[in-house]
């Protein structure tokens, strides 16, 4: 009983210097941390201010969109985006500029004879 307890506690050994010699694995890298810009689109008298916004490819793009005089809906359709804005508050959206082109915005809350003017750009740079 002693012999096979011996050779037991010897193939222990043996195993945990064999694990021991391994390499350890590469800790996995740490992503980059995107880039994140962060825009105020304001909605005033048919028009969007800003009404371009450039990034570049790969940003965390964070529009906080706001209407002084109507509500509103501010549609991205490219990016999925689709907010309602009432009059005087602050909505928040976003998205990953993820492909590089250029991408109109509209109002899409039919808000009187000007809405068709409610038209912006995001423009995406490699």
């Amino acid at each position: 009983m002693r012999r096979s307890f011996g050779i037991g506690m010897a193939a222990l050994a043996l195993t945990a210097l064999a694990l021991a010699a391994e390499p350890a694995a590469p800790a996995p890298a740490k992503a980059a941390p995107r880039p994140t810009k962060r825009f105020h689109v304001d909605a005033e008298k048919w028009s969007w201010t800003p009404d371009t916004i450039t990034v570049k490819k790969g940003t965390h793009v964070i529009l906080e969109v706001s209407s002084g005089d109507a509500s509103r809906a501010l549609e991205l359709k490219d990016y999925g985006i689709k907010v309602s804005v009432p009059q005087g508050e602050v909505v928040r959206a976003e998205f990953d500029a993820d492909r590089a082109g250029t991408f109109p915005w509209r109002c899409s809350r039919p808000c009187g004879d000007g809405c068709a003017k409610l038209k912006g750009k995001l423009i995406v740079v490699e």
